[in-house]
């Protein structure tokens, strides 16, 4: 069992620990509510993590002990908790010099009740995943979904002692209701090809019966397993080298998100790196149309063929009705232009579309093409021109993303045409369907102008940061904006969530959760760095509370009427992605809204509300 131990990283104290009433050695040995280690070296470091690693020992034999499942050897249950023992972070060790160098000698030692807490906290941490994953089932997001499911499985399986969740009023250990509902879940995504182009292979997704937001799939092309791609609103795309000669597709659900682990993530990270993860199948062969056309058959994996016995149902999902909109008249005009700029992105000639842009807009297209990976056309989706903000809107051009990675983005083009020139002014990235009937629902009572200004807002705010636009993210924030970002203190630090504790401020919440302000160009230059070293950065958002405020001063910044949202917000980049939440205040009443307040918080436990944010700041 040996080399395992000597990775454990702890959080240690180094002091004399010489209070009056101080144990001796001795005592701490004979005191069974002390784990501890001895350890020699030529220098004082190496006598440290020579203590360590004996103390490591120690703890390890004391967590198995406590465990109360294994497999018929004991082997696979004692290596998941071992890994975990040995990722894991304690607090509270003291450290003892007995003798110096050269011949150092060290003696460590904690209260056996800390490994205690650290596996209360993994408790906590496997039920937040499970609340998550409900959340984000249903809204359809299911590969954020599968990912806290799945996540919160390899972290029960490490666990010594069985943590009982409950699902569609059942409750159980998560390491059996877990590995349930996922593959419930994997039985009720069906997937079929809607289209055949050539070899290229349109696919529609839907989760007991309901179209997903987003999902993500693998596939295999004739020759090698492409992906993971985003599929969103029910669409994907899959480019073929030949077609399958049995007729069918075979595509995986994405479901271990490995790469998306942040190592730093002591409990996830080192749970995956226990060698022992669950598997469960997720593939599934989705049949071609036929010639035909008559069969339009929806593939299901291979979990509903076996007609999975107890299956929990769906969690029940949060539909919200669009709004009517105003649709524009004699639109053949820019029924045209838009085939145009889709003739520009498919032969990835920008300039062949210039004449259909005004400067600004032609500036912004080209951009995207530059810097928003390999962009293609997906799909023939049905175009709609409705009139609003004072815009006619053109949607939706579907596109595909791909970039060195492997990693495949479907998003759709939104246009807004100036109602005068018939060109169009602007492109942005479309928010999701869901998240776009929350801005609307959300601001149902308000004016018409104002709800389109917040979701064409939100547009451009998220289309900035997948083409990194520093010169716009600049411009949208105020001169004094009044910027917060959160950061788990657990964690090392990324460069999207660095912590600078010259910047801090007490914020309240969670204790392991730290929070810098920044000033405007603080945080610009902190995004340049990130942009800098990230091939892209992906934003999505859900699940959001929209509201109209009056704040004659924020932190001393007038802002007069403004609009508050609080949105959950799914940031996914080269090698790190994270979940968190974003509450923003800024002001539409000029050519361009400007944000006055910006606070993330990657929380929702212990999260301040959009209304507690204001009411604290407000003077």
């Amino acid at each position: 069992m040996g080399n395992v131990y000597r990775v454990i990283l702890f959080t240690f104290i180094l002091c004399s620990f010489t209070p009056c009433h101080a144990q001796s050695i001795e005592e701490i040995k004979n005191d069974q509510h002390y784990l501890w280690g001895e350890g020699t070296g030529t220098s004082t470091g190496e006598a440290e993590n020579d203590a360590l690693a004996q103390m490591s020992r120690r703890i390890s034999v004391s967590i198995y002990n406590m465990s109360s499942e294994a497999d018929e050897n004991g082997t696979t249950k004692q290596k998941a908790i071992l890994q975990s023992v040995s990722s894991a972070r304690f607090t509270n060790v003291q450290m003892r010099i007995v003798s110096e160098e050269p011949n150092a000698k060290v003696f460590c030692f904690m209260l056996r009740s800390e490994v205690t807490k650290m596996f209360e906290r993994r408790e906590r941490h496997i039920k937040d995943l499970v609340e998550t994953g409900k959340i984000a089932e249903s809204r359809m997001q299911i590969d954020e979904a599968l990912r806290n499911y799945y996540w919160a499985l390899v972290l029960a399986q490490s666990n010594p002692k069985p943590v009982d969740i409950a699902f569609d009023n059942r409750i159980g250990a998560a390491t059996s209701m877990l590995n349930l509902k996922i593959r419930s879940m994997l039985a009720m995504i069906h997937a079929q090809v809607t289209e055949l182009d050539g070899k290229n292979a349109f696919l529609s997704f839907t989760y007991d019966d309901k179209k997903v937001s987003t999902l993500q799939f693998k596939y295999n092309d004739g020759q090698s397993i492409v992906g993971p791609v985003v599929a969103r609103d029910g669409s994907g795309e899959a480019n073929l080298v030949s077609i399958p000669g049995d007729g069918k597709l075979n595509i995986s659900y994405e479901i271990r998100f490995r790469e998306e682990v942040d190592p730093t993530d002591m409990d996830i990270a080192g749970a995956f790196n226990s060698g022992t993860l669950p598997f469960i199948d997720s593939s599934v062969a989705v049949p071609f149309r036929k010639k035909d056309g008559k069969s339009k058959k929806r593939a299901t994996g291979k979990q509903a063929e076996t007609d999975l016995p107890n299956m929990i149902a769906a969690q029940p999902s949060i539909e919200k009705t669009p709004i009517t909109t105003q649709e524009a008249n004699s639109t053949e005009d820019l029924y045209k232009t838009v085939l145009d700029v889709e003739k520009a992105i498919a032969s990835k000639n920008p300039k062949s579309a210039y004449s259909h842009f005004t400067p600004e807009g032609y500036q912004l297209f080209a951009t995207l093409m530059e810097k928003g990976g390999d962009v293609s056309i997906s799909g023939r989706p049905d175009y709609k021109f409705i009139l609003a903000d004072g815009y006619i809107i053109g949607k939706s051009t579907q596109i595909k993303r791909r970039f060195r990675n492997g990693k495949v983005f479907m998003d759709k083009l939104v246009y807004r045409f100036d109602p005068h020139s018939r060109k169009i002014e602007s492109v942005a990235f479309a928010l999701t369907q869901r998240a776009e009937n929350d801005i609307m629902n959300a601001a149902a009572s308000w004016p018409e102008v104002s709800r389109w200004a917040i979701l064409n807002f939100m547009e451009d705010y998220q289309t900035a940061f997948a083409l990194k636009r520093l010169d716009y993210i600049s411009s949208i924030f105020s001169d004094d904006a009044l910027i917060i970002t959160g950061t788990v203190l657990k964690k090392t630090p990324h460069p999207e969530k660095m912590f600078d504790s010259n910047k801090a401020i007490h914020f309240g919440g969670p204790k392991d959760i730290a929070y810098s302000k920044f000033t405007k160009q603080e945080y610009i230059n902190r995004l340049k760095k990130i942009f800098d070293c990230r091939e892209y950065v992906h934003l999505l958002f859900e699940d959001n509370v929209t509201k109209l405020i009056d704040l004659p001063a924020i932190d001393g910044i007038n802002t007069g009427a403004a609009f508050g949202i609080e949105i959950k917000q799914r940031y996914e980049s080269t090698g790190y992605s994270d979940d968190g939440y974003l509450t923003m205040v800024f002001d539409t009443r000029g050519k361009q809204p400007v944000i006055h307040v910006r606070l993330w918080q990657p929380d929702k436990n212990g999260m301040i509300s959009l209304q507690e944010f204001i009411s604290r700041f407000k003077k």
